[in-house]
């Protein structure tokens, strides 16, 4: 009875000021959408991460004017490299053919005269050490009809240890806002208490003990807490999905397609479950410390 009394005392409150009650949750809900941003795009660039081929492999390209008989020389000189773990043929019409299925550029392709790729060939390889990768790439662009030897799979590398340190830096980012969104509804409430110092001077004098007076305050924590977790979800899914259409109208001519992967409703609900308890948090330090002010002063 005593919670629900509070609860609804707390409700009232935020209803009957709703220009601040809205200008603190969105104080506090920017605070928060800022890491859920963050956590958005990393996820994103992790997904595409996910999709690339991040095993050791060198593409070595043939020459344009190489035949087949070129190509299938080429073959054991590869094959017999220490460092080589396999070796796969693509043959130039299998790379067009490829190309035409997994691209935007179909059309594009079937319109030209003759087939721009060259032979190629995909090694496997047993070692990623970055002397013994310079010697072998070194090696293989001096056989006969190579034309390039490329080490596809190191930005990938790159790309997958960037992402790794992003999560990190997020969750130290992520607990400074945090700490950041206690201070703000500590504040808040502070202000409220203040306000209410006689108040709560009189009821402590009737009895009420120090969890009567803070209950009221810790639940209107908890709501603005909530109530910011719940912008600051729906302020990202806003941001994630103007970037989506900005993202679907820049790469509409590539090749690739880059999606913003939003969270799911379990992250979304666990972040605004979270910035209640977050408000729970400050409204607890806030109200405790202004009562232990109000026993000290005579």
């Amino acid at each position: 009875m005593l919670h629900a009394q509070a609860a609804g005392a707390a409700l009232g409150r935020v209803v009957a000021q709703p220009l601040a009650t809205i200008s603190a949750v969105l104080v506090i809900a920017i605070a928060i959408a800022l890491p859920v941003l963050a956590a958005v795009v990393l996820k994103s660039v992790s997904t595409v991460a996910a999709g690339l081929d991040t095993d050791p492999h060198v593409n070595v390209y043939l020459a344009l004017d190489a035949s087949d008989e070129d190509a299938k020389k080429l073959a054991p000189l590869l094959r017999a490299h220490p460092d080589a773990a396999s070796v796969r043929f693509v043959a130039r019409a299998e790379a067009l053919q490829e190309l035409k299925s997994t691209t935007h550029l179909a059309e594009l392709l079937a319109s030209l005269e003759r087939n721009p790729l060259p032979h190629a060939y995909t090694v496997r390889l047993r070692t990623t050490d970055a002397a013994r990768l310079d010697a072998l790439k070194a090696d293989w662009q001096k056989l006969p009809k190579v034309d390039q030897v490329v080490a596809d799979f190191e930005w990938s590398e790159r790309l997958g240890r960037w992402v790794r340190f992003g999560d990190r830096a997020l969750a130290a980012v992520g607990i400074f806002l945090a700490l950041a969104v206690v201070f703000i509804v500590g504040h808040l409430i502070r202000l409220q208490v203040l306000t209410r110092r006689e108040e709560i001077q009189v009821s402590q004098l009737v009895g009420a003990t120090a969890a009567d007076v803070r209950r009221p305050f810790l639940y209107h924590g908890i709501l603005q807490g909530l109530l910011a977790g719940l912008a600051a979800v729906g302020l990202a899914a806003l941001v994630s999905a103007w970037l989506q259409y900005e993202l679907r109208a820049l790469t509409s001519t590539y090749a690739a397609e880059f999606k913003v992967v939003f969270l799911d409703f379990g992250s979304a609900l666990t972040i605004a479950l979270g910035a209640a308890l977050l408000g729970w948090v400050g409204a607890w330090v806030s109200v405790g410390r202004e009562l232990r002010r109000f026993a000290a002063r005579p």
